[in-house]
């Protein structure tokens, strides 16, 4: 199984357009030790031909062209492309927004767990992917399902979903308070496995460490998971927000009841951070808090980075 990083951002990417902050003007400046990012998506392959796309970022027009593994290819005729498949985890922006850009004529399989699917019905601009090309195929949580493209043909992979801890999207939070806005059904990881049973979770956004993650974590070759925020009040002393991660939906990746910690015991599984926001210090190489991440054993995902199995 190959594993390319097509974005490690979170919404906005690095540097977001509109922020000041430190990383993103060093960022901006060229700064050797902090990499511009795009926001976040995997794209996956068993035999490195045909492609399967972990969320679709509202980068996805920018990632294909910086991408080579899905560009189209001279035997392909006039119009074809790698993406046999897309897998979405979530109705946010930054999860669904890049489907508009797969509506020019491209065949694939669509992959949704019936949230995201009444998300992407009620809303008449995603009409645009033709249901003749565009197959939609349901995500049922549990359970592996072999994941195929438009014609029906196996990919060489299967996917397993599995309820995050986490919120309803901010697009739909029309003023409820969090107790309202926690939804079983709006966040969902994804287990993706290979033939030879190797395996990667991309859990992309996460508010809580359950028992079931951990297990799942523990029985998987490589573990992407949420790394928005270093600690829970950051947007707020950044003067950025006055949301805590908790409000956002987000675990903080350092402090006592963080990502760090709660995977503390987990050392077989190389485990890497994604979906980084850019006030998140662990963006800048040479930070303090991007040592301690690698001195706990973890890596932090960066645009083009490559994983194989």
């Amino acid at each position: 199984m190959r594993v390319r990083v097509l974005g490690s951002a979170a919404g906005g990417g690095f540097p977001q357009w509109n922020c000041h902050c430190n990383g993103c003007r060093r960022a901006r400046a060229g700064d050797p030790a902090v990499k511009p990012r795009t926001q976040a998506s995997l794209a996956v392959s068993a035999d490195g031909k045909n492609w399967v796309l972990l969320n679709a970022s509202p980068d996805l027009p920018f990632q294909l062209r910086e991408h080579e593994i899905l560009h189209p290819c001279h035997e392909g005729g006039a119009r074809n492309n790698p993406i046999a498949a897309v897998v979405i985890s979530g109705a946010d922006i930054d999860c669904i927004a890049g489907l508009l850009t797969l509506r020019e004529g491209h065949e694939f399989r669509l992959y949704a767990q019936e949230f995201v699917g009444s998300v992407l019905d009620e809303n008449q601009v995603f009409g645009v992917m033709n249901p003749a090309l565009v197959k939609r195929e349901l995500l049922p949580e549990g359970g592996a399902v072999k994941l195929r493209d438009a014609a029906g043909n196996g990919l060489g992979l299967t996917v397993e979903a599995f309820s995050v801890p986490g919120k309803l999207p901010l697009y739909q939070e029309n003023g409820r308070d969090l107790v309202a806005l926690v939804s079983g059904e709006s966040v969902i990881g994804l287990s993706i496995k290979d033939q030879e049973g190797h395996g990667i979770l991309f859990i992309p956004g996460c508010a809580d460490v359950t028992a079931d993650i951990l297990s799942r974590a523990g029985s998987s070759d490589v573990m992407f998971f949420d790394g928005t925020l270093w600690h829970d009040r950051e947007m707020i002393e950044a003067g950025l927000s006055q949301k805590t991660g908790a409000r956002m939906g987000h675990l903080s990746v350092s402090g006592e009841e963080g990502t760090m910690a709660a995977f503390s015991s987990l050392t077989k599984t190389r485990k890497i951070f994604i979906h980084i926001n850019n006030t998140n210090p662990i963006l800048c190489d040479d930070s303090p808090e991007a040592a301690k991440v690698r001195e706990s054993g973890w890596e932090v995902a960066y645009d083009g980075m490559e994983v194989t199995l």
